[in-house]
Parts: C-alpha cells; sequence; structure tokens
C-alpha cells in the first residue's frame, strides 16, 4: 500500500499546465482572475477605510482648524491651475507690499486647499493603485500562457517531425528487406526451393510487422485526435482483468514464463470504455512479455483503495534504466535491452492515451514489492 501511496502522491504533484482549448483550463483561467479580483479589491477596502480613519482622525480636524478664522477669500475652483497661480501671485506681491496680514491669510488659505487635495489623493490612490496592481497580474498571467502555448507549439512541432522521422525509419527497414528478397526471387537469383520458401516466410513475417506497425500509427493518431470519443459505460473491473488474463496466458506461457493473477472476484466498477481500457491491459501484458527473458514472473494484480483502483502488470525481470516518463513517448523503446527486443514503440505511448483519455493515471513503479518493476493503472471506482 505505501508503495501505491508514492505513486499516487508522485503523480499528483505533477500539476498540469493550463490548456485554454478545453473547458478546464477556461475555467482555471477565469477562476485565477476572480480570486485575484477579489483579493486585490479585499486590499483596497481595507486600504481605504484606513485611509478614511486617518483623515478623519488626524486630517480633518487640522483642516477644520485651519478653516476657521480665514478672511481671505478662497478660489472656489481650487482645481484650476491658473487660479491657483493667481493666488500663488497675490501671496507673493502680499509679501513684497508688505502686508504680511494678508499674506498670512492667503498662506493659510493655501495650505488649506493643498491640504484638501492631499486628503483627495489619500482617497484616490487605493483604488488607482488596486487597479495597477490587477492590470498588472492580468498582463503577467496572459503573457506566462502566451509564452507556455509558444513552447507547446514548438514541443508539438518538434514531436511531431521526430514522429515522422521514426516512421520513416521503421518503415524503411523492413521495406528495403521485402524489396531485396523480393528482388532476389524474381530475378531467378534464388533457385533453391527451401531458400525460396524461407525468403518468402521472412516477407510473409515483414509485411505482417509493417502492418502492425501501420495499424499501431493509426491507433495512436486516432486517439489523439480531438474527434475521438469514448464509449463509456459502468465495467466490471475485476471481469476484464480475468478475461484478458485468460487471453494473455497462452503467449505468457509459450514465452517460458510464469504468469500469477491476483484479482478479488468482488465487484469493482469503473466508467470507462471497455474496449480501450481492455487495449490497455493487453498491452501492458505483451509488453512485459516482449520485453523480458524466458523464467521471469509476471503479475495481472488488483489492489482496491478508497474510491480508486490500481491495475498493476509487474514483472521481476531487469529494471528499466531510462527515464521513466519517456516511456510513454512514441517510438521510445527504454534501454538497449528493451531495443534488442523489437517491437514499434507505441505501445505505452497507446496505453498512456488511452489512460489520459479517461481521466486515469498510468505510472512506472521500480521496484514494487518483490517485483522489479510495474506498471500502475489508476481507475476511479464508481460510487
Amino acid at each position: 500500500m505505501g508503495i501505491l501511496n508514492r505513486t499516487r502522491a508522485s503523480a499528483g504533484s505533477k500539476q498540469p499546465e493550463m490548456d485554454l482549448s478545453t473547458s478546464e483550463g477556461t475555467n482555471e483561467l477565469i477562476s485565477y482572475l476572480v480570486v485575484r479580483f477579489v483579493l486585490v479589491m479585499l486590499a483596497v477596502m481595507l486600504a481605504e477605510s484606513l485611509v478614511v480613519w486617518f483623515e478623519g482622525r488626524c486630517l480633518l480636524p487640522l483642516l477644520r482648524g485651519m478653516a476657521s478664522g480665514i478672511n481671505v477669500s478662497i478660489p472656489q475652483n481650487a482645481s484650476s491651475l491658473g487660479t491657483l497661480l493667481r493666488w500663488f501671485g497675490l501671496l507673493i506681491g502680499s509679501i513684497v507690499q508688505g502686508n504680511y496680514l494678508q499674506a498670512l491669510g492667503l498662506a493659510r488659505g493655501s495650505l488649506l486647499v493643498l491640504l484638501s487635495l492631499l486628503m483627495l489623493a489619500m482617497l484616490v490612490l487605493p483604488p488607482l493603485y488596486g487597479a495597477l496592481t490587477y492590470a498588472r497580474m492580468v498582463v503577467r498571467r496572459v503573457r506566462e500562457l502566451q509564452e507556455r502555448r509558444e513552447r507547446e507549439l514548438a514541443q508539438i512541432d518538434q514531436q511531431r517531425s521526430q514522429f515522422m522521422t521514426d516512421i520513416a525509419h521503421d518503415l524503411r527497414t523492413p521495406l528495403m528487406a521485402i524489396s531485396g528478397m523480393a528482388h532476389a526471387i524474381s530475378d531467378g537469383v534464388v533457385r533453391d526451393d527451401a531458400q525460396r520458401d524461407e525468403y518468402l516466410q521472412s516477407i510473409c513475417d515483414k509485411t505482417d510487422k509493417l502492418s502492425g506497425l501501420v495499424s499501431s500509427v493509426f491507433e495512436y493518431t486516432k486517439l489523439g485526435s480531438g474527434a475521438y470519443a469514448l464509449d463509456r459505460a459502468p465495467v466490471d473491473l475485476p471481469q476484464l482483468l480475468l478475461r484478458e488474463a485468460a487471453v494473455a496466458y497462452e503467449d505468457i506461457e509459450e514465452a517460458g514464463m510464469h504468469f500469477s493473477v491476483e484479482v478479488p472476484e468482488d465487484p469493482c466498477s469503473v466508467f470507462a470504455d471497455e474496449v480501450q481500457l481492455g487495449r490497455v491491459v493487453a498491452n501492458l501484458l505483451t509488453n512485459a512479455v516482449r520485453h523480458n527473458e524466458a523464467g521471469t514472473e509476471i503479475a495481472l494484480l488488483l489492489v482496491r483503495e478508497a474510491g480508486v483502483a490500481y491495475t498493476i502488470v509487474a514483472d521481476t525481470g531487469a529494471p528499466i534504466a531510462d527515464d521513466p516518463d519517456a516511456l510513454f513517448q512514441p517510438f521510445t523503446r527504454g534501454d538497449a535491452a528493451r531495443v534488442s527486443s523489437g517491437g514499434s514503440g507505441l505501445g505505452l505511448s497507446i496505453c498512456k492515451r488511452i489512460a489520459d483519455l479517461h481521466g486515469y493515471d498510468l505510472t512506472l513503479v521500480q521496484p514494487y514489492g518483490r517485483f522489479a518493476k510495474a506498471f500502475a493503472l489508476r481507475c476511479v471506482v464508481m460510487g
């Protein structure tokens, strides 16, 4: 159980990046903007309350005290720059003429106006600063999303280019071999019947491999298209696992491996596409057979926890040395031992895409109890 908890924690620590092309991404952006707006508004209201309190306790009494006893007329349009300049000229003129009482009254009136303007500015400052702060938050978030989108597009373009290169490489090698053997038979180079039969068998084998590769590529691209939709319905997970185990049993035995199944038959329903979910289990079992030596133990396990069920395909073979996340990329076969085992390199990628479409999580755990490695598919159980 501890291993499963560690797997769940490591999977949960990877925060998915916001994707505005999905409703979840749009809702996340709206939530981000609304939360920041509310926080900024609360800060503005708090600052405004403090300003009003300070002005009421300190500045307003001072303003009233300065206003009492002023006999000099105060300009009504104090916000007019021309009026303030004329008032300032009168103040200077009074000082020059020696009319100090008038100058004192004008000075007190000027301070009164300046204090009023200061109080007004203090009231306006918090909303203005809050608006600028919120605008900076929005601009920064939009820039982050734009930069992230540009990185994603560059990564997608690189992956697409690598995908086409890998397809061309995997198709060219068997095609060249088929072409060479077919021309050898056609040109009469191969005269021995036994050798000709060997060439024909090799052509059939490579044709089957090509057909499997093309089917895998088609399945992978179909699952990645936005138009593909799962046919989801309640599925009894234990019965599905037992059915896939029965299908894989003969191949595992023929490969000289030991197959153990620990699937409790208690009902455990998941809302899934039964065909695609069965394909994930079948691909994981096939992957375990293909990339391990004879004598390896392969296990199919079902472990239930609160609200979730783990479908686990484990084996006692050699652990995978390369980056586990890279295994789920197309045409990735892992380390040298796995490359020599053949395969299209699309099996785990297809499994990962099917899991993602369901909202499930597929991870590699090394080690897993007494097993060297295990692929764990975390499914949400129906209530």
